[in-house]
């Protein structure tokens, strides 16, 4: 076994522990949560991590998301763990639990990805206009802190804007504050339960990540390594939405592990 083979499965052991501390906080405190994107992939096409992963990725819906921010004292259940909220790299609204751990002399950081499912408008023109506004207020909070975020799946145009945006300076006259603040107040403005239309809204698959409240429903509970974890019923259409053929197996070449970029620097 290699070296980032052996860091990976140690990273991997880690989160599912911290996976475990997540579902028994919800469980015990009424909270619905969803396993959602590569995590969700995983349960489904290898019941359990995507074997060169190491992301861990749940939704939870709006009004529980309050409640699992504001109301849990988290040191209740382990003084180690730690829920911050983490909005840089990608202007997405999340929360991240998050613990460290050692790995063969080097520190690295585990965590949990955690996001809002909030709702959307069912007329086609709203939602456009509502998703274009979206964009718009992302891509200037991505400005307001341009020297701090990371993105590698940007595509030609974003870069192009990036670049004016860095050789401008626009993040000396972008509030980053009050860019969150809008973002916070627009994503919330569809209430999740009475919506038909549900999703991660600030999502890295965008609008593919809007789906049908139904695909959700109360979820299904499907074997993720030697425990089970909440997925949406429908996840078979949840996930062609956002891969297509998901069931398909990526080249090679693409199936890089995140743990370089989670290690303390």
């Amino acid at each position: 076994m290699t070296k980032k083979e052996k860091i990976l499965l140690k990273i991997q052991e880690e989160e599912l522990k911290l996976l475990k501390e997540f579902i028994r906080i919800c469980s015990q405190n009424k909270i619905k949560y969803f396993a959602l994107g590569g995590s969700l992939l995983g349960a489904v096409r290898h019941k359990g991590f995507i074997p060169w992963d190491d992301d861990m990725d749940l939704g939870i819906p709006r009004n529980d998301f309050e409640k699992f921010t504001n109301e849990i004292d988290f040191n209740k259940y382990n003084k180690n763990y730690i829920l911050e909220s983490s909005e840089v790299n990608l202007g997405v609204i999340q929360y991240k639990l998050k613990s460290g751990v050692q790995i063969l002399g080097e520190k690295y950081e585990v965590c949990l990805d955690i996001f809002p499912l909030d709702g959307m408008p069912v007329n086609k023109l709203q939602k456009f206009f509502f998703e274009r506004k979206i964009l718009f207020y992302r891509m200037l909070y991505k400005f307001s802190v341009i020297d701090q975020v990371v993105d590698k799946d940007r595509g030609a145009f974003e870069n192009l804007l990036f670049k004016i945006a860095k050789l401008l300076k626009l993040n000396k006259f972008i509030s980053t504050s009050l860019m969150n603040c809008k973002l916070n107040k627009l994503i919330k403005t569809y209430d999740y339960s009475s919506s038909r239309y549900v999703g991660n809204i600030l999502g890295r698959y965008r609008s593919k990540e809007i789906v049908e409240k139904n695909f959700f429903g109360k979820g299904v509970l499907l074997p993720f390594e030697d425990i089970y974890i909440n997925c949406p019923v429908n996840y078979d259409c949840y996930l062609k939405n956002i891969y297509c053929d998901y069931m398909q197996l990526p080249p090679v070449e693409d199936r890089i592990p995140h743990f370089e970029e989670l290690k303390n620097k």
